[in-house]
């Protein structure tokens, strides 16, 4: 009886081992994350801001939370070089041949961020005002199938252009940009178009720039490829005693530019040599791939390096080496065996199921 007893005990306990063995097993399965690869816009260029190509997957070395990340492939996108693609409409029967067909240049998608200062500060409104002909000595350099969209934020952001490429309509628009006005909505465009995702309401409660970029990159989200924002201005973030930090809006704004792929230019349009906000833009920039350069003396100079550094950049599909939960991760992208070369790519990456 005693015996019996015990191996119904032991039954009992296998049972019930089993069963725990099971529910973890399901649990861990339902907590499984499943990664896709996910795509980074990176750019290298020479002490100049040359753009460099030629690059492949060997050449990169890259690590998402500090572990090494599987770099499946890389793609050069030359910014003024057509696509081409194989016409598969040829009608072998009638003896045409097959034959590549050639498209425009693929063009850029810019957004001008104009920092306006409200109070009219003498520093901040003249080095506006002198940057002003270098940005449309900017606009004039723009390829034929560039579009820009044109924001200013003073007191609140404010909705200046849509997408386009009238170079016209964005000279206007940078000038317009240093009134403290309320400008009617701009033209109805043909996508992409920000348009109808930006709401009017929100963008008058925007009380900080950052807020302001914030409600930008979430219009550009579902904007397919990589943008670059020029964020002309004054500064970003708050000076609290003798440190400079980025306000908490900060945190969702560059969050939100990584899901859409923006990265930051910050061009320093402050007349001044130095200035504690310029730490700020330094920041934007460097998270988000970007680089930080002061207009008030070589405004010429930062143009071109802007203009070499837009002229192409690598698109990097990456898989994490492991399984990691959606979310923001660490991210760093080095070129091997490259001395003298600047990496620009972001340093954080939304992870997707």
């Amino acid at each position: 009886m005693l015996a019996c007893m015990r191996r119904l005990l032991l039954l009992a306990l296998s049972i019930a081992a089993a069963v725990a063995s099971a529910s973890t097993a399901q649990a861990q399965y339902g907590d499984a994350i499943t990664v896709s690869r996910a795509l980074v816009d990176v750019r290298v260029t020479d002490s100049h801001g040359n753009a460099i190509p030629g690059l492949g997957a060997a050449d990169f070395d890259v690590k998402i939370d500090g572990k090494p990340a599987v770099v499946e492939s890389v793609t050069w996108i030359d910014a003024d070089a057509p696509r081409v693609f194989e016409d598969d409409t040829a009608d072998e029967a009638a003896g045409e041949i097959d034959a590549p067909f050639i498209l425009e240049p693929r063009g850029r998608l810019l957004v001008f961020f104009i920092q306006t200062d409200f109070a009219r500060n003498r520093v901040r409104l003249q080095g506006q005002m002198n940057f002003r002909h270098y940005a449309e000595d900017l606009i004039e350099g723009l390829g034929p199938n560039d579009r820009v969209a044109v924001f200013s934020f003073d007191s609140h952001l404010k909705f200046r252009s849509d997408f386009t490429s009238d170079k016209e309509a964005i000279t206007n628009a940078v000038r317009q940009s240093v009134r403290i006005d309320f400008p009617p909505p701009p033209p109805t465009v043909e996508s992409p178009s920000l348009a109808k995702r930006l709401d009017p309401k929100a963008m008058r409660r925007a009380a900080s720039s950052e807020t302001g970029l914030l409600l930008v990159a979430n219009a550009l989200s579902a904007i397919p490829g990589p943008k670059s924002l020029l964020l002309m201005g004054w500064g970003l973030g708050v000076r609290q005693g003798n440190a400079v930090s980025m306000r908490r809006e900060w945190t969702a704004a560059r969050r939100a530019l990584d899901a859409s792929r923006t990265s930051i230019f910050s061009l320093d349009t402050t007349y001044a040599d130095y200035h504690d906000l310029e730490i700020g833009l330094q920041a934007a920039a460097k998270q988000t791939g970007g680089f930080y350069a002061k207009t008030h003396e070589f405004a010429r100079g930062a143009i071109e390096r802007l203009q070499r550094t837009l002229a192409g950049h690598y698109e990097l599909e990456l898989r994490p080496a492991e399984t990691l939960k959606p979310g923001s991760r660490t991210l760093v992208v080095r070129v091997k065996n490259q001395r003298g070369l600047d990496v620009l790519a972001p340093s954080s990456i939304i992870i997707r199921n």
